[in-house]
């Protein structure tokens, strides 16, 4: 059995029901989870109705969700993935962000083919965002405010993986969202997922145990560096490899592969109404 788990606080169906009804739609059979933390009572019985399981941690007395915390769901969505996945045993686990992603294809079926059988060397899949962090302005910030200069000196000229789209086998993403948790606890910026996570998977043993795909890989695009038309100009010359693009409805690489999941589309007004449309669902 495969698990999808999602994590959103203050959103609505109107937010979500794209990367409900996307996954839906792929053609994806296993468990499908929602950790809602507030959110209105309508959206939980959409999401339900839709064959989520829900983990919810409050309610008040008109059946509303409700949680407080002072901690950027960023950082804690990691801590209730790994809480829900400690106790079973799936074969693949996704994550991914919830707002702005949607999947056009069965996860399932693109990791059965890239990382095999149970005796594959590969335990986890991450997605680049094409750019290295001292080219893109927010992340290269965010891994400076994250640990400091001299720690910054030594990573900038990484490749950024993004932190939105992570998948892999039960037991390793497990694993991986705590210690994404846990490395993210005390640091002086409350936003530190990305930047600890790409800080962890710059080394052993993940270096030995994780796929590192890229764009043209046709696993996941970023749109955010690789396709945002308000920043593509500014970031073409320090792309590390092609843009996405649209044929009819659906976001391929530059070779014309049919990218399994799509983060950030929003980014892309012309595509946002297009992808949408087609996920809008009743």
């Amino acid at each position: 059995m495969d698990c999808v788990i999602g994590c959103s606080t203050n959103y609505d169906w109107a937010k979500i029901k794209y990367w409900v009804n996307s996954i839906n739609e792929s053609g994806f059979t296993g468990d499908k989870v929602m950790i809602l933390m507030n959110c209105d009572k309508e959206t939980v019985s959409k999401v339900s109705d839709a064959g989520f399981d829900i983990i919810a941690f409050g309610q008040d007395d008109k059946g509303n969700l409700v949680y407080n915390s002072n901690m950027m769901v960023h950082v804690e969505r990691f801590y209730h993935i790994y809480q829900h996945l400690k106790n079973k045993d799936y074969r693949y686990v996704i994550t991914t962000d919830v707002k702005d992603v949607i999947f056009q294809k069965n996860p399932s079926e693109w990791l059965e083919e890239w990382l095999g059988n149970d005796s594959a060397s590969d335990d986890l899949v991450f997605s680049s965002e094409s750019m290295k962090y001292k080219d893109e302005p927010w992340g290269d910030q965010n891994l400076r405010e994250t640990f400091g200069t001299q720690i910054y000196e030594d990573f900038k000229d990484n490749t950024i993986y993004n932190v939105g789209v992570l998948a892999g086998r039960g037991y390793a993403m497990k694993d991986l969202c705590m210690n994404i948790f846990t490395s993210c606890l005390g640091r002086p910026i409350k936003i530190c997922d990305q930047s600890t996570f790409n800080f962890l998977i710059s080394q052993h043993p993940y270096l030995k145990t994780s796929k590192y795909t890229q764009s043209e890989d046709g696993w996941a695009c970023q749109l955010g560096t690789t396709a945002d038309p308000s920043k593509i100009e500014q970031f073409k010359p320090f792309l590390l490899e092609p843009s996405p693009k649209m044929e009819g409805d659906k976001v391929v690489t530059s070779t014309g592969i049919e990218y399994t999941i799509v983060h950030q589309y929003d980014r892309v007004p012309e595509w946002r109404k297009v992808i949408e449309e087609k996920y809008n669902g009743l």
